[in-house]
């Protein structure tokens, strides 16, 4: 299983018990959030990320300690989170001092950890199959960025010079993140418009595949009759779209059902919009304000 063999910071090695570095208004932490909820793991406590207190350093068994990095204020983008997670993304995971990086390696690892409920089937062909949509959905999470940033965040996504500039002095070589290269085009607002709607028809052929899936035989959920790790990469992306206010229930009827389904699952309640809640009511807020201002993504969706 991936993970960071000798992590820079002093920190990780001083966690007991399952500690999770995340935003609740990030997709990719999102996941892990869900993952840890359907497997029963509930939030102890929440703190600030790099929180060095005794009494935040240990997470009581089946509970996992959140250690919030915000990323309004940018704490990501700085060498001491750098030290922990060096993409300087969230989440990040840390279980007795062993660091992981990425989010479905995390949940990979939390379905070794707590093997019921299953997110990973046992039939080869089922297992298969999410495994082949786990990959598609990773490989549309730039195409998330950047839909999410034109007709979601806009201009409170830029980042000021210091920060930038920091950025590009802090992000390792070959980064799988690119986040200097994306913000300076977006800081400067000097991406073509072309390329963001090449994104969102990106994120469409892979909306259009799954309502096609669902529709093929009216399965609950995108492999079958049980929720999966699929399922979590595929939620995560629809609801941080819907939130720009793209009109998912017009163009895929389907896939809308799927995701009511899911989000009605009580780990997505108590595990992600728990604490998302305030955060999704301004992203729905902030797209109908951009929809009557002629802005919004359904515009794009229509052309």
């Amino acid at each position: 299983m991936p993970k960071i063999l000798a992590p820079e910071s002093p920190l990780v090695a001083r966690l007991a018990g399952l500690h999770l570095f995340g935003f609740d208004a990030a997709p990719c932490s999102q996941r892990v959030a869900c993952a840890l909820a359907e497997k029963g793991l509930r939030r102890h406590r929440s703190v600030r990320w790099n929180d060095p207190r005794e009494a935040t350093l240990t997470a009581p068994p089946g509970t996992y300690v959140f250690r919030r990095v915000s990323l309004i204020k940018q704490e990501h983008l700085t060498a001491a989170y750098a030290a922990v997670q060096p993409n300087m993304v969230v989440p990040a995971l840390v279980d007795d001092g062993r660091l992981f990086i990425e989010s479905m390696d995390i949940i990979d690892y939390l379905d070794e950890r707590v093997p019921e409920p299953a997110l990973m089937p046992r039939e080869p062909r089922r297992a298969e199959l999410v495994r082949t949509l786990i990959d598609e959905g990773k490989a549309l999470h730039v195409s998330v960025r950047y839909v999410s940033f034109h007709w979601g965040l806009g201009r409170l996504g830029k980042l000021n010079a210091a920060t930038e500039q920091r950025l590009r002095e802090l992000e390792r070589d070959g980064s799988p993140e690119q986040l200097a290269a994306f913000y300076a085009g977006f800081n400067r607002d000097a991406i073509d418009a072309r390329e963001y709607l090449e994104h969102l028809r990106a994120l469409e052929h892979g909306y259009a595949q799954q309502e096609t899936r669902l529709r093929s035989d009216g399965r609950p959920f995108l492999t079958g009759d049980t929720f999966t790790m699929a399922d979590i990469i595929w939620c995560m992306s629809v609801m941080r779209i819907l939130e720009c206010g793209y009109p998912f229930g017009a163009r895929y009827p389907q896939l809308a059902a799927w995701f009511e389904r899911v989000r009605a699952r009580a780990a997505f309640r108590d595990g992600v919009m728990r604490h998302h809640r305030g955060m999704h009511h301004l992203f729905r807020f902030k797209a109908v304000l951009e929809r009557w201002l002629g802005r919004g993504i359904d515009r794009a969706a229509a052309a």
